[in-house]
């Protein structure tokens, strides 16, 4: 009997992504992969390095796939964690490259090179980098498409500096260094001052791809491969297992143990989020989401319509396969549970009386009345909560008895300041009120009782 945990993904694994990912990888454009923990990205990584995987998707030897697993490094205190990474590529490219027909002379020159003493630092080991890749590239003709994988990490935390090296090799050698990175969410959004970097993450801004659930071919894959482990036939793994999960990876399988570990278990989404590990699937893609992704599944889940959405964050959902279908609906029965449940559980956000004129936070009465101006601004981005709404159209709103006199963004800026201080942020740490440079100011889980038409009122 073949060893449990020893069966190869099919060639068909995730192939409605890699037809067109791997397509541009071959004509030599960076890719970047998005998706929310437990969707797979390592599995899709290793998937890369088969060699089967690449003739099938390639029909040649001329690529070769370095894999760098981010959570395989280990840090040296001694040294600069630039040079770690730059040095593990050299590593696994070296590694990669002895199993093609190189001449024993190439072998042997780039590992005296690699291990050169006078190499341990960040600007020597890149240079070594570059004197490999230049012969494997320009001699060989040798397609290199690195693959970082688990890349959130790196990119968050590396100095610029060796970004812009990498961006530097892929100018050198153009179409024969490519990169696939795998992370949470994009690049562009991960990253403090990603205008650092720009030359880099722009590489991928064009092919961007999400790793969402599998589609239902790869779904049955991975419960057959399951129950084989499990050494319980496929005909009595409940078809809500698959259901449920919304074909999400990590969840069907926290399902599906949950099932065989107790075989009575209720498949009533309720009653699996009482399973811990079920629960923590969950979770771990809740809190992948950014606050503002967060708000609209919010309203998804509660089957509110979408009126005023966050376009950037409802693409970001999109992309990560969170939502379908128009109107936009979550990908699982189950997480759709998880979030009604975190709404119900968690009284977090801005809730406005408008007839009362008070206002809460996280369930609490602010004990300080706001001003006029306070909350009439904060009432009306409640009323477009989610929304970025323009700086004009709230100047017009506040002070349209004042005249063309009254309106700059002085003033504006002025009254947003006292509003976070009355909520207890600031610009700096904002909780629920988000400036958009260029564009304007938005709310986030802002709520109305007894909501009417959307209005300011004039400055007092």
């Amino acid at each position: 009997m073949p060893e449990k945990n020893n069966q190869p993904l099919p060639l068909s694994f995730r192939a409605d992504l890699l037809k067109r990912m791997l397509a541009d990888l071959r004509a030599g454009e960076c890719c970047s992969l998005v998706g929310t923990s437990g969707t797979g990205k390592s599995n899709v990584a290793r998937f890369l390095q088969r060699q089967d995987v690449q003739k099938a998707y390639w029909n040649d030897d001329l690529r070769c796939v370095i894999l760098i697993d981010s959570h395989s490094l280990i840090f040296d205190e001694g040294q600069k964690a630039e040079y770690t990474v730059s040095e593990m590529m050299i590593h696994r490219l070296l590694e990669e490259v002895e199993a093609y027909n190189f001449s024993a002379e190439f072998l042997t020159w780039a590992n005296e090179s690699y291990n050169r003493p006078a190499n341990s630092s960040f600007p020597l080991a890149m240079r070594t980098l570059q004197d490999i890749c230049r012969r494997l590239c320009e001699q060989y003709g040798h397609q290199l498409i690195f693959v970082f994988d688990q890349f959130d990490d790196l990119w968050q935390a590396l100095d610029a500096r060796f970004f812009l090296n990498l961006r530097n090799l892929r100018d050198q050698f153009k179409y024969h260094i490519v990169y696939l990175v795998m992370t949470r969410n994009r690049l562009e959004r991960m990253r403090p001052n990603a205008q650092t970097v720009e030359s880099f993450w722009e590489l991928f801004s064009t092919h961007t791809y999400g790793l969402g659930p599998y589609n239902e071919s790869d779904a049955a894959t991975m419960v057959e491969r399951l129950a084989f482990r499990a050494e319980v036939p496929v005909s009595e793994i409940p078809r809500e297992v698959v259901t449920l999960s919304g074909q999400h990876p990590a969840i069907l399988r926290a399902i599906f143990w949950a099932c065989c570990n107790s075989p009575q278990e209720s498949l009533r989404a309720d009653d699996l989020l009482k399973i811990s590990s079920v629960l923590k699937e969950c979770e771990k893609v809740w809190n992948d989401l950014s606050l503002a992704e967060q708000h609209l599944v919010q309203i998804i889940a509660q089957q509110i319509p979408l009126r005023y959405p966050n376009a950037e964050a409802l693409n970001d959902l999109r992309l990560k396969g969170i939502i379908s279908s128009d109107p936009p609906t979550l990908f699982s029965p189950l997480f759709a549970a998880y979030v009604l449940q975190e709404t119900q559980s968690n009284a977090s956000g801005v809730v406005i009386d408008p007839r009362l004129r008070q206002v809460r936070l996280d369930g609490q009465l602010l004990q300080e009345p706001l001003t006029p101006l306070e909350f009439g601004l904060l009432e009306y981005l409640a009323r477009h909560s989610g929304t970025v709404c323009k700086r004009e159209d709230l100047l017009d709103g506040l002070y349209s008895e004042e005249g063309p006199h009254g309106k700059n963004d002085q003033r504006l800026d002025a009254l947003l300041s006292r509003l976070r201080k009355a909520l207890g942020e600031s610009a700096q740490k904002p909780r629920y009120l988000i400036t958009h440079r260029g564009g304007g100011i938005q709310l986030l889980q802002g709520h109305i009782l007894n909501a009417d038409s959307p209005h300011l009122p004039p400055s007092p």
